[in-house]
């Protein structure tokens, strides 16, 4: 197999930060060996994040002079258009500026998402805690490219935690607790995070010269000093 970087090919220009990979396999005379992947028997492709590509900063998020009463906010919203004519996966990174607080993270595919005690209208969710950071002190979330397909954005909602849910959720003595952290009142940011969103994928080239991502899955896992990988399954 052999890594290389990935040049523009026919309307699909978004490739300047890609790397495209050849996988061949030959029996003892030399001869390539035709081989079928399925879904119980994937193949696994592990494409290392280019270390010399730099990553643009995050923007800093002031929501500690937001006034959440004036409109009864329950969370502070973040807007994403995830339109493309290939399936995509989303990234999201968030760091707060002070690492001992907590968060609720919920998200809805093209309209805005709603968790109060009387409505529940999301895709996902997860709670960030303290002990879930990484050495950077990055929270990290990843929607992948099975979910994004035929949609035209994604909206999702961050609050703080207030002390008595972190007690319940993210201390030591709290067990595991699968079920959502509600409130009806307005968020309150004790302080303010950055935030920083990408978006990845993988595709191949049919006989046609198309690009195509039929049967590709994206998933991403991270190893020592946060460098990231790519799998393509």
């Amino acid at each position: 197999s052999k890594v290389d970087p990935l040049a523009s090919f026919g309307n699909f220009q978004n490739t300047n930060l890609s790397r495209s990979v050849s996988l061949s396999i030959i029996d003892q005379n030399g001869n390539d060996v035709f081989f079928q992947a399925h879904q119980n028997n994937p193949i696994q492709l592990i494409i290392p994040r280019d270390p010399y590509v730099l990553i643009p900063s995050m923007y800093l998020q002031n929501v500690t002079s937001i006034n959440s009463t004036l409109n009864n906010l329950l969370f502070n919203y973040h807007y994403i258009n995830i339109t493309s004519s290939l399936p995509i996966s989303v990234h999201f990174e968030i760091h707060s500026l002070n690492r001992s607080l907590a968060y609720l993270f919920i998200y809805k595919f093209d309209q805005t998402p709603q968790l109060n005690s009387s409505i529940n209208v999301i895709d996902g969710w997860t709670v960030f805690c303290p002990f879930n950071l990484t050495n950077d002190d990055i929270y990290r979330y990843f929607i992948d490219n099975q979910q994004t397909p035929g949609h035209q954005s994604l909206i999702f909602g961050i609050r703080e935690l207030n002390s008595t849910e972190m007690n319940n959720y993210c201390s030591n003595n709290s067990s595991i607790n699968t079920s959502l952290p509600i409130t009806n009142e307005p968020f309150n940011f004790t302080s303010n995070y950055e935030l920083r969103l990408y978006t990845s994928g993988c595709y191949y080239l049919d006989e046609n010269n198309n690009w195509k991502s039929d049967g590709l899955v994206v998933s991403i896992r991270w190893i020592k000093k946060n460098k990231e990988y790519l799998i393509f399954i």
